[in-house]
């Protein structure tokens, strides 16, 4: 049987598999007329600066406050709390 999968290494030294390789343009797959855009868009456009004056440091890789801003205008725009 002949998958259409990209495998890559898996580099950890406990296993002999293989992981999917996940594409990176996400992007694509959001339709441009989905409410997480309309969401994105309004946050971006907020003065978040008494926010960020909570945070002492945000280090490298970890969710920004205005991540975590659009997610929980999102959750409770879709009643998830």
């Amino acid at each position: 049987m002949l998958l259409n999968k990209i495998l890559q290494g898996n580099y950890s030294l406990s296993s002999l598999n293989h992981q999917i390789k996940l594409p990176l343009d996400i992007d694509l797959s959001v339709a441009d007329d989905d409410p997480v855009r309309l969401v994105s868009a309004f946050v971006e456009e907020m003065d978040l600066s008494d926010l960020y004056a909570t945070y002492e440091r945000i280090r490298k890789g970890q969710a920004t406050p205005r991540h975590m801003m659009k997610i929980a205008v999102y959750a409770a725009m879709n009643r998830i709390f």
